[in-house]
């Protein structure tokens, strides 16, 4: 009996999860800056660096980087339109 609560409280925190993401948002947060910072071991990269400096040694171009235009359009493509 307990396997059987456990199994379903991982499945619901996971459902949870899954339906709380929202990878669009995400990635439009990190297209503003050019660097990312690439972890060694797992291969996961924080993109929230504005100079290779920020990141470290093992900075890399961040492949998202849409630039200042890029950015600045993407923020007045997101804003709602006034009520009327």
């Amino acid at each position: 009996m307990r396997i059987f609560l456990l199994a379903i409280t991982i499945t619901i925190a996971a459902g949870a999860f899954a339906i709380g993401t929202t990878p669009v948002r995400a990635a439009g947060a990190t297209d503003r800056y050019p660097y990312c910072a690439l972890d060694g071991v797992t291969g996961a990269t924080v993109c929230y660096f504005s100079t290779r400096e920020q990141c470290g040694p093992r900075c890399i171009s961040n492949p998202g980087y849409v630039g200042p235009q890029g950015a600045s359009a993407r923020r007045a493509t997101n804003r709602r339109a006034p009520r009327s």
